[in-house]
C-alpha cells in the first residue's frame, strides 16, 4: 500500500485523531467490564460453594463473543458511511478522482485503512478473549478462529458502509442507509432458515431408519453460510458444544439433529461468503464511482 496516497493520508489523520482512541477505549472498556463482571460473579460462587464452575469461564468466552459482535455491527457501517460522502461534502471528491488516484485506489485506501482500524480493535480485545485459556475451555487455535471470523464479518459490514458511501451524496444519509442496509441484509438471510431447518429433519428422519446407521449429515443450509448471526453461532457450537439443551426451547428439528451437523463445515462456509460479499461490495463501490465520473469545467474544450 505504499503506492496508495489516499491510504497513507488516511491512515496519519486517524492516527492522530481523538475519535480513535475514544472508541478503542469504549469498545475495550464494555469488553473489560463485562469480563471483570463475569470473573466477580465466580469468586463470589467460589465463597458460598467453596467450589469453582470452570463452565462459568466457557461462558466468559461466548457472552465476549457476543458482545464483540454486535458492537462491531454497531460500530463498522459508521466509519465507511462517510468515507466518500465526506469528500463529497467537502467538494473534494472530484479533485481524488481526476488525478492520478483513480477509484480504485481511492475505495480501496479508504477501505483498508478502516480495516486496520477494525484490526486494532479486534487485536485490542484478544486478551478478553482469551480468559477462556485459563481453564482450557478453548484452544488458541480456537480463539484465532473467532478472531478471524470477528475481522471477515466487520469488514463486510464496513464493505456495505462503503458502498452506500458512494451511492448517497450526504454523510448522514449514507450513514442512516448502512445501518438499515446492515439490518435488512441481516433479516432476509435469515429467510431460507426455515427451509433449512425442515430439510436438515428430514435427512435425519431417513437416515434414522431401522438398522440405519446414524452419521454426519452432509447439507450445507444456506442460512448458515449466508447469515454472519448464524455464522457466530455455528462458531461457538463448534468450539463449546453449549447449545444443545437450548435448542429444545426453539427448534426440536435442530436440537434432535445437534451432534450430527458439522459447524465447524458450517463456519468456513459463512467465513468464505463474507469474504467473497466483502470483494463484491467494494467492487461496486469503486465501479459506481468510475461510472459517474467528475464532468470536465465549462470552458475548457479543447481548441
Amino acid at each position: 500500500m505504499k503506492s496508495n496516497p489516499v491510504y497513507k493520508m488516511e491512515l496519519m489523520v486517524s492516527s492522530r485523531s481523538i475519535r480513535t482512541a475514544m472508541i478503542l477505549f469504549a469498545f475495550n472498556g464494555i469488553l473489560a467490564l463485562a469480563a471483570l463482571f463475569n470473573m466477580y460473579s465466580v469468586i463470589a460462587q467460589v465463597k458460598i460453594s467453596a467450589e469453582i464452575q470452570y463452565s462459568r469461564f466457557l461462558d466468559l468466552y461466548l457472552f465476549i463473543a457476543g458482545i464483540e459482535f454486535l458492537l462491531l455491527m454497531f460500530i463498522m457501517p459508521a466509519i465507511t458511511s462517510s468515507s466518500i460522502s465526506g469528500e463529497r461534502e467537502r467538494q473534494t471528491l472530484d479533485l481524488l478522482l481526476v488525478t492520478n488516484t483513480g477509484a480504485v485506489k481511492l475505495v480501496l485506501g479508504k477501505l483498508l485503512e478502516s480495516f486496520g482500524f477494525l484490526a486494532l480493535l479486534v487485536m485490542c480485545s484478544l486478551p478478553m478473549l482469551s480468559l477462556v485459556l485459563i481453564t482450557g475451555g478453548a484452544t488458541f487455535g480456537q480463539v484465532m478462529v473467532s478472531v478471524a471470523f470477528l475481522l471477515l464479518t466487520a469488514l463486510a459490514a464496513l464493505s456495505v458502509g462503503l458502498l452506500c458511501s458512494s451511492l448517497f451524496q450526504r454523510t448522514v444519509t449514507a450513514t442512516v442507509m448502512s445501518y438499515l442496509s446492515v439490518f435488512a441484509l441481516g433479516i432476509v438471510t435469515l429467510l431460507p432458515l426455515w427451509h433449512d431447518v425442515k430439510r436438515i429433519g428430514d435427512l435425519y428422519d431417513a437416515m434414522n431408519i431401522v438398522g440405519g446407521q446414524l452419521h454426519t449429515i452432509e447439507y450445507t443450509p444456506i442460512s448458515f453460510t449466508i447469515n454472519p448471526a448464524l455464522g457466530l453461532f455455528s462458531l461457538l457450537a463448534a468450539q463449546t458444544q453449549m447449545f444443545s439443551s437450548m435448542l429444545w426451547q426453539f427448534s426440536y428439528s435442530l436440537a434432535n439433529t445437534y451432534a450430527y451437523l458439522p459447524f465447524d463445515h458450517f463456519l468456513y462456509c459463512n467465513m468464505a461468503f463474507l469474504g467473497a460479499a466483502s470483494v463484491l461490495l467494494t467492487a461496486l463501490a469503486a465501479l459506481n464511482l468510475h461510472v459517474r465520473k467528475p464532468k470536465a469545467p465549462k470552458g475548457s474544450k479543447r481548441a
